[in-house]
C-alpha cells in the first residue's frame, strides 16, 4: 500500500497544540505533502510553521507552506492568546510562505493529485475547507482520509474551531461524507501535567524542539496557563493510530444562530428527539465518524515519550 500523504490545514500560533501537533507529524515520520493556514494573519502563522518545517530538517525542509483565508471574527479575539508565537526573526524571507490566499487552490490541487492516498487534517477553522467545496463540492470525499479537530458531540457546547467560522463549518458537514471528527469533548480529556509541561520546556533533542519549548513559553507566558492540553496531537496520532478512540457513526448539523449557535449537534443522541416533528423527516442516513471517547492515559504517555 502507498503510504499515505498527509496535508494539515491549521491555525497554529496562538494555542500551542497546532504547533505540538505539526512536531508530532513529523516525528511520527508522515509524508506531509503541505500544511495550509487559516483565520487571521494567515502569513504569520504560515511563517511559525515553514520555521519549524526547517528546523526539523530533511524532506521536511521542502514542504511548501500556503497562507490561506484570514477571516475571523473580531469578538473573538479577545478569547485567544492571539500569535502570541510569532517572533520578529519570522520577518525573514527565508520563512516566507510558498503562497498567499491561495491555500484552498493548493488543496484542491492535492486532493486531484493524490486521491485515495490523501489524508486531510484540519485543526483549525474551517474556512479553507469551505473554500475548496464552493470551487469542488465533491473532491474531499475522493481522498482517503479527512479528519477534523472541533465541534462537541456529546456535550452541549460550541467549540473553538466552529464558532470561528460558523457557516464554513456548516458547508464542510453538508458537503463531506468522509469526516472523521475528534470533539472538543473527547479532547478535553488529554491535558498533560505539570511535570510534562516542565519537560516540554526544556527538550532539546533537536532544532525543532528547542523551537517549539521556546514557542511553548510564549503560549504560557501569555495566557498564564501552566501546561497544554493536547486537542490536534490527537488528530494526528489518530491517522495512524485509530484505535486510540472509540468512533461511533453520527448524524451532525451546525446550528447556524441563536443562543447555541456554533454548537455541533449529534442528532443521534439527541434526547427525546421523537417529540420533534421535524426530526422525523430528518435524513439520518447521512452520517460521519464522531469520536466518543479515547484512552487518555496511552494517548498522554505515548505522547510524552517521543520528548
Amino acid at each position: 500500500m502507498t503510504k499515505t500523504k498527509v496535508l494539515i490545514d491549521m491555525d497554529i500560533g496562538d494555542d500551542i497544540d497546532d504547533a505540538l501537533a505539526l512536531y508530532l507529524a513529523m516525528r511520527l515520520d508522515y509524508d506531509i505533502v503541505g500544511v495550509t493556514t487559516v483565520f487571521g494573519d494567515t502569513e504569520k502563522r504560515a511563517r511559525i510553521a515553514k520555521k519549524m518545517l526547517r528546523l526539523y530538517g530533511g524532506k521536511y525542509s521542502a514542504v511548501p507552506v500556503y497562507a490561506g483565508a484570514g477571516n475571523a471574527p473580531a469578538e473573538l479575539s479577545k478569547h485567544a492568546t492571539y500569535l502570541c508565537q510569532y517572533t520578529p526573526e519570522l520577518n525573514d524571507e527565508q520563512y516566507a510562505p510558498d503562497g498567499v490566499g491561495n491555500a484552498a487552490a493548493f488543496i484542491l490541487d492535492c486532493c486531484q493529485k493524490y486521491g485515495k492516498e490523501l489524508a486531510i487534517l484540519a485543526i483549525g477553522p474551517f474556512t479553507n475547507i469551505a473554500e475548496v467545496i464552493q470551487t469542488d463540492s465533491t473532491a474531499l470525499n475522493t481522498i482517503g482520509k479527512f479528519i477534523i479537530m472541533g465541534g462537541a458531540y456529546f456535550k452541549q457546547y460550541a467549540d473553538w474551531n466552529v464558532m470561528c467560522d460558523i457557516a464554513s463549518a456548516a458547508i464542510m458537514f453538508d458537503h463531506v461524507s468522509i469526516l472523521e471528527c475528534l470533539g472538543a469533548d473527547v479532547t478535553h480529556k488529554l491535558p498533560i501535567s505539570t511535570e510534562d509541561s516542565a519537560k516540554l520546556l526544556s527538550c532539546f533533542r533537536d532544532d525543532a524542539a528547542k523551537y517549539l519549548a521556546r514557542l511553548y513559553r510564549a503560549w504560557l507566558d501569555a495566557s498564564g496557563k501552566k501546561s497544554a492540553v493536547l486537542h490536534d496531537p490527537l488528530a494526528v496520532y489518530y491517522l495512524s493510530h485509530p484505535e486510540i478512540c472509540t468512533v461511533k457513526d453520527a448524524s451532525v448539523i451546525v446550528i447556524p444562530d441563536g443562543p447555541a449557535a456554533g454548537m455541533t449537534l449529534n442528532v443521534d443522541a439527541y434526547g427525546k428527539a421523537g417529540m420533534n416533528s421535524a426530526y422525523q423527516n430528518f435524513d439520518k442516513t447521512n452520517k460521519v465518524k464522531v469520536a466518543s471517547d479515547v484512552d487518555s492515559e496511552k494517548f498522554v504517555n505515548t505522547f510524552m515519550s517521543l520528548f
